[in-house]
């Protein structure tokens, strides 16, 4: 599988359609499993919003996945260094607009918790 480093907002009139029930979903996925953090620049490079979300069944991730408009990938599967752990994988989507778009379009079902996460997190990066 590709490795992605962000996503991006699809492109091209209307491919995507909003259902209401799976945004919703997504969105309480994003409360209990999600991240909405800061991907810090070195040298020349600015400090980025990022959300991610992690889990070792692909399946669900693959779902979430097909719930948004953006072009993201889901990568993995990665291991850890611990023999019992199961392998992760990974669905990101990173920079000030799409990590934006990604909270406007779930914002209505979010918890508070993750409302708040998501608000510093782009405060920092404006």
């Amino acid at each position: 599988m590709a490795n992605a480093r962000h996503a991006t907002l699809s492109e091209g009139g209307g491919a995507w359609q909003p259902c209401r029930e799976t945004l919703a979903w997504a969105a309480g996925f994003t409360d209990g499993e999600g991240s909405f953090h800061i991907t810090r620049g070195y040298g020349n490079h600015k400090d980025r919003p990022r959300f991610e979300i992690g889990q070792s069944n692909e399946y669900m991730l693959t779902r979430f996945q097909a719930a948004l408009p953006f072009k993201a990938n889901v990568n993995g599967p990665y291991h850890k260094r611990y023999p019992n752990s199961l392998p992760v994988w990974r669905y990101a989507v990173s920079g000030f607009e799409d990590v934006q778009a990604l909270l406007a379009l779930l914002w209505t079902w979010l918890g508070p918790v993750k409302r708040e996460q998501a608000k510093s997190v782009l405060k920092e990066c404006a």
